[in-house]
């Protein structure tokens, strides 16, 4: 097990140092000693799950936050660990790992040690041919505000519609909904941001970071959606 999750110790110190060689022989003593100790001592969660995205290893606060021993997570499978809906992060996680996605970073809702939270999961392939995955996990408290601004999928294209200067009938088209369901999804999105127009409606999605202002059409970061 301790191993398994060295594999990622190793990778960060290859990073850092690029003309040490990826691989299970011994790096120099004082670069893997300071990578080493910054992958135990961060408040950062750091875990490793193996090909099939169960869990190779973490470091103290990846073990600190789920309130488990190591022997206990060993083997758990991550995606039913942490998500709602296991089956759609193990598919986006399964993209990773096989090579058709360089990188995954999402937020999702499922159980925390503190009840039902949100988690943003940024994971990255180890440079070996065995399919392992780093992740880095950043549970909602951890933001400063104790909260991310998060929407569906369906939701965040209503937004990027109205950025656009759609109307209702143009997105019921492209949606594939009625007028009235996209009218009823903006009304419950004003609510929620307690917003008395469409127009306020997208100034308060933009300063909330839902939408990105860099390119055009406004898009929401996939980062801000919910699995």
């Amino acid at each position: 097990m301790e191993d398994l999750f060295m594999v990622g110790v190793r990778t960060l110190s290859s990073l850092a140092n690029r003309d040490t060689e990826l691989g299970r022989g011994a790096l120099p003593s004082a670069r893997s000693g300071d990578v080493g100790d910054f992958v135990e001592e961060t408040d950062s969660l750091l875990a490793v799950v193996d090909s099939e995205l169960r869990v190779s290893g973490g470091n103290a606060a990846f073990l600190r936050w789920f309130g488990r021993k190591e022997t206990d997570m060993l083997g758990e499978p991550f995606p039913e660990l942490v998500a709602t809906d296991p089956a759609y992060l193990r598919e986006r996680l399964g993209q990773v790992g096989d090579g058709r996605a360089r990188r995954l970073r999402a937020t999702i809702t499922g159980p925390s040690p503190i009840g039902a939270g949100r988690l943003t999961i940024d994971a990255v392939q180890l440079p070996a041919d065995d399919g392992m995955l780093l992740l880095t996990l950043i549970p909602a408290e951890f933001t400063g505000k104790g909260r991310v601004c998060l929407v569906t999928s369906l939701e965040a294209k209503i937004l990027q519609g109205m950025a656009r200067g759609l109307s209702s009938v143009q997105m019921a088209s492209r949606l594939y909904l009625s007028r009235q369901g996209i009218d009823y999804h903006v009304a419950r999105l004003q609510r929620r941001f307690k917003a008395g127009n469409r127009l306020e409606l997208i100034s308060r999605a933009f300063a909330a970071g839902l939408l990105d202002a860099t390119s055009w059409p406004p898009r929401v970061p996939e980062s801000r959606l919910t699995i």
